[in-house]
């Protein structure tokens, strides 16, 4: 019935989660991103697996996002990062502001003023984001002190963040940025209590400028076992061992051997300097898998089952809405009955098929390729103690997609 699924081992979370909180400074919060559905990936699932490994905080972007996590997470506190006036009538919301768990993020004093105005019967806690650089959201650092005298008057709110959000993961823009922020919290100081909450760092920063980390890190892309780039892996200050958490897989539906001179796909961009064997595999733009950038030097790269193990091949020809095409003719050894397993996003590091090559050679940041997996691909979950799938084997699942800790099978 599906062309493809999509494994996402929720161990691997689990230990990224606790790797990474053992890797900051101590006292150092860790706030998962679950955003966008947990980047596709389900935030339902993901999230309970972060709990369960000890986040105290997840950030998402949208009150319905907090909505849909509320019981998931019990006892965790949302923290929605976009910017409301209005808080809806909501169970889910409502149960997160009586418990005091959901964190909203104010950028203006017209804002401040109008949730300030909301009878909740409690107090609504508050992170205040200040744009030292970003230039999307935020208030800017000469507006800041006002807005912070502003909430201090309103005592229906209760400032428990200070933030901001860096450009990317450059050096030198951390360092300025960085900077910028902490001259604009050395002129507040007065206004914050001891137990304001200064964050600043995401993924990458947090382990390239470990002096980023302050007194809470939004992790987004790490959860997943990945870091913003390969330059991140390799040149963190700080390893906190992190372990990929997902797999995309498919099958070869069909063998074909062409002659030389026969070309493939669409404006016919590839041809075959000699009788060659090609597979179809039946995924294609239409499921989320990306097209190359138009200057792209290589042709993206998958794993195809060959006896035992997985090989490298390419992938040929323009990738159609719901097909693409792989070169098997430097398979030795490819048995056309046998070995049909196909992995189009690895869970290596250092894989041709891996995140960090595809994302290079689309153009593409790696949170865009995983967010863009489409929804209806199956999504599997992996639980710890679950047994390590062969190649080319299946695996049992329950009515939710579930895989527990039932066997692989061959």
């Amino acid at each position: 019935m599906h062309t493809s699924h999509i494994r996402i081992d929720l161990g691997a979370i689990s230990g990224n989660i606790r790797a990474i909180g053992e890797a900051l400074a101590p006292g150092t919060v860790v706030c998962p991103v679950v955003k966008a559905d947990a980047y596709g990936l389900g935030a339902d699932r993901v999230a309970g697996a972060m709990v369960e490994a000890g986040a105290r905080r997840l950030a998402v972007f949208t009150l319905q996002q907090a909505a849909e996590l509320e019981s998931r997470v019990s006892g965790a506190k949302i923290l929605a990062l976009m910017p409301v006036e209005e808080i809806p009538n909501d169970p889910g919301i409502a149960r997160l502001i009586a418990s005091g768990r959901l964190e909203l993020v104010v950028s203006s004093v017209a804002q401040a003023s109008r949730l300030g105005s909301v009878r909740l019967g409690r107090s609504l806690p508050i992170h205040v984001e200040v744009d030292c650089g970003m230039g999307r959201g935020g208030v800017s650092t000469r507006d800041a002190p006002a807005l912070l005298e502003a909430i201090r008057s309103l005592r229906s709110l209760d400032l428990v963040g200070v933030f901001t959000h860096f450009t990317g993961s450059d050096p030198a823009a951390v360092a300025e940025q960085g900077a910028r922020f902490d001259r604009m919290l050395g002129g507040v100081s007065h206004l914050l209590g001891p137990r304001v909450l200064k964050h600043a760092a995401s993924s990458g920063p947090c382990f390239t400028d470990p002096s980023q980390q302050r007194d809470m890190v939004r992790i987004g892309l790490g959860w997943t076992g990945w870091l913003p780039s390969a330059a991140h892996h390799e040149h963190a200050r700080v390893d906190p061992g992190l372990r990929p958490a997902v797999t995309w897989r498919s099958r070869i539906v069909q063998v074909r051997e062409l002659e030389a001179g026969s070309t493939v796909g669409y404006g016919s961009r590839w041809t075959a300097p000699g009788p060659t064997r090609v597979g179809l595999v039946p995924v294609g733009y239409a499921h989320g898998y990306p097209t190359l950038s138009p200057d792209s030097p290589e042709s993206h790269i998958v794993l195809v089952s060959v006896g035992g193990g997985m090989r490298a091949a390419p992938v040929v020809g323009a990738i159609s809405m719901d097909q693409l095409v792989v070169d098997l003719g430097g398979l030795e050894g490819f048995d056309a009955g046998r070995d049909r397993e196909v992995i189009l996003l690895s869970d290596q590091l250092d894989s041709a098929a891996g995140l960090h090559a595809i994302s290079a050679r689309c153009g593409v940041p790696p949170h865009m390729v995983l967010s863009s997996m489409a929804t209806g691909i199956p999504r599997v979950y992996l639980t710890e103690g679950m047994p390590a799938i062969p190649p080319g084997g299946t695996i049992h699942l329950d009515a939710t997609g579930d895989a527990g800790r039932s066997k692989a099978v061959g």
